[in-house]
């Protein structure tokens, strides 16, 4: 869906406005991944190193006690993916409606149904 609202930029010229979609995506996904490391670590602390086990979904319940800022950062990083002000993502999907919306008010209303759909 990300990458759809970086072509849509692209085909009307937004160049601009579709790289910086492309960069606040790639932060805010990197978030995301870095607290899937910082899970993954912290749980060779209480399984022992094993990836079969430090992997195991089954195991990781009730870590949100244990890390929090992890938490945060995963929760931050999914508002973010979301479009929620006054994140980063938000600003650069916006810029993409908006740029839809003086290109062609039917891009707009067909980009803003899909940004519905996409979101949550």
């Amino acid at each position: 869906s990300q990458l759809g609202y970086m072509m849509l930029a692209l085909g009307m010229g937004s160049y601009r406005a579709a790289l910086f979609h492309l960069i606040t995506h790639a932060y805010s996904k990197a978030l995301l991944f870095l607290g899937s490391g910082s899970i993954i670590h912290s749980m060779e602390a209480i399984v022992g190193y094993s990836p079969d086990k430090s992997q195991n979904m089954v195991l990781m319940g009730g870590l949100t006690k244990h890390i929090p800022i992890t938490k945060t950062a995963f929760f931050l990083g999914t508002l973010s993916l979301c479009g929620i002000p006054p994140f980063a993502c938000f600003w650069s999907k916006d810029e993409i409606l908006n740029d839809s919306w003086l290109y062609s008010p039917i891009f707009a209303i067909i980009a803003c149904f899909i940004a519905g759909l996409t979101a949550f």
